[in-house]
């Protein structure tokens, strides 16, 4: 498995028009092939958003990022002028 974790550091004023987006997006994001889970977090005394999603394997990452739903975040960034670092691990279930 591999864990995405995309963060960004957005104003109260951009959090208005990003909180909207996510509560469309999300549900899209989890009907991806090889998401097992999305999680979303908003931490406003941190002035920080993080999304992590949890996926089978590499390969559905690449194919996600190839995609037009991956094109609609990209370009909602764009259009509002937000900068977003993304970054992935891979995990191991110890059990």
């Amino acid at each position: 498995m591999f864990i995405t974790i995309t963060t960004s550091h957005p104003s109260q004023e951009e959090w208005k028009v990003i909180k909207p987006f996510m509560a469309k997006f999300i549900p899209s994001l989890r009907q991806v092939p090889g998401v097992h889970a999305v999680y979303f977090s908003y931490r406003e005394d941190k002035g920080d958003e993080t999304t992590f999603i949890v996926w089978e394997n590499t390969q559905s990452i690449q194919t996600y990022r190839e995609s037009s739903l991956f094109r609609e975040a990209v370009d909602f960034e764009k259009k509002h002028g937000l900068s977003s670092t993304r970054d992935g691990f891979p995990v191991e279930d110890p059990s």
